[in-house]
């Protein structure tokens, strides 16, 4: 597959800047260059400037904060100028103005470059998109994964992120989102998007990108890369998960707060982890769409002698659901005080960790922390709470089948 000399040149200051850490090898800090603006690119003002950090759209408020992450990705893509590179890895793209955004760039000079899951081929949006090609030696295409299976893992392409070469004058821009592109992810749920200028995070990203284009299939693709405080991780693993590891490392010493907001959560480990953290003085709260009857079981188990996990939910079934992934820790977490953030497009569920292809950002950043923490105590305040303890505690309605096997929801 061909690409660009700049863009190989950002690959290959992976080895320099972000360094790929095979599985069973220890992480090691990398410093990673500052992304500089473009010269003739003024970036004091603000119209033509990149606002780095989270991003979270409400679905109860105006279409402001609605569109909240579709307007910002709609901005960097108009901001992308000829000759650079836009790069797109999504599970559902349906929405028909950020197709036509794109193809509208491509004519512009902008080289686009978008893989899909296969279900996106249903959109009407992927029609729009079919006229960047499919041939990937020019400079824009739009590639399928195959059907019933991920461009690399043996489920779907689950992912949810976009890449600029450079937009709005600022080189490496990364946008790692919960959201899909469609108009169900503005109006019906709660997500989240994560923007990082960091030339490191954006050629682990376009190594992984290349791969899932390739389709190079394989259960066990695990790859991290670390760049200065980004750690990132792609998948499926073939076995464990970055969040159960993490949470191994927590202390609840000197009062440690656990925050949790997902739309599935299936995965028994973490939840059993989870349960025994509350146990030993942390304060968990975890809100979901839906949640698998072995992970209820583990949230609500009797006996802790601080009451158990608070949970809550914030279902489909009143139409607008947590869709957001992310795990918040601020306190005891590696031998030291520390907020951190792990956000991506995984689902804890054992296909979105061993099937799906997916990625996710660690960061340790208490104002970031801070942040995510104000989001999720806005879901948390929407959500409705489980009373009792044992899974007759939890309404049948937001219970979903285990999977063990790698089927299950997904979104």
């Amino acid at each position: 597959m061909a690409i660009s000399v700049m863009e190989a040149a950002v690959v290959a200051c992976v080895v320099a800047v972000g360094t790929v850490i095979p599985e069973g090898v220890a992480v090691a800090t990398v410093t990673a260059a500052v992304a500089r603006p473009m010269a003739g690119d003024p970036r004091n003002d603000a119209a033509h400037s990149i606002r780095t950090g989270p991003i979270f759209n409400s679905p109860k408020g105006g279409s402001a904060k609605r569109d909240a992450i579709a307007d910002q990705i709609g901005r960097l893509i108009a901001g992308t100028p000829s000759g650079q590179t836009i790069t797109i890895a999504m599970y559902h793209f349906a929405s028909l103005d950020t197709a036509a955004q794109l193809v509208a760039a491509n004519r512009r000079g902008v080289h686009v470059q978008v893989v899909l899951d296969h279900e996106s081929t249903a959109y009407t949006a992927y029609r729009t998109l079919r006229r960047l090609g499919h041939n990937t030696h020019k400079r824009s295409w739009v590639v399928v994964c195959r059907r019933d299976r991920g461009c690399i893992g043996p489920s779907f392409n689950h992912n949810k992120f976009f890449l600029f070469s450079s937009t709005l004058g600022t080189r490496d821009v990364v946008v790692q989102t919960s959201a899909n592109a469609t108009d169900g992810a503005r109006d019906t749920q709660w997500n989240d998007a994560l923007i990082i200028e960091d030339t490191g995070v954006r050629a682990g990203y376009l190594r992984y990108f290349n791969d899932l284009a390739a389709q190079h299939a394989t259960a066990d693709y695990h790859r991290t890369v670390q760049s200065g405080p980004y750690r990132i991780d792609f998948f499926p693993w073939a076995k464990g998960d970055p969040i159960s590891d993490a949470l191994d490392k927590v202390s609840c010493a000197g009062g440690t707060r656990l925050r949790l907001s997902l739309g599935h959560f299936t995965w028994a480990p973490i939840a059993q982890r989870l349960w025994k953290l509350d146990d030993e003085g942390c304060r968990v709260q975890v809100v979901f769409d839906r949640i698998g009857r072995r992970a209820a079981r583990r949230m609500t188990k009797p006996n802790g002698r601080n009451g158990g996990p608070e949970i809550r939910y914030l279902s489909e079934n009143a139409r607008v659901y947590a869709h957001s992934k992310y795990l918040l820790i601020d306190g005891g977490y590696q031998g030291k005080k520390q907020k951190v953030v792990f956000t991506g497009s995984n689902n804890y569920t054992a296909v979105g960790f061993h099937g799906h292809d997916e990625a996710m950002i660690t960061i340790a950043d208490g104002a970031l922390e801070d942040q995510y923490a104000a989001n999720f105590d806005t879901l948390f305040g929407h959500a409705h709470q489980v009373k009792g303890t044992g899974l007759a505690s939890v309404p049948e309605a937001v219970l979903e089948q285990d999977d063990g096997r790698l089927t299950g929801s997904v979104e």
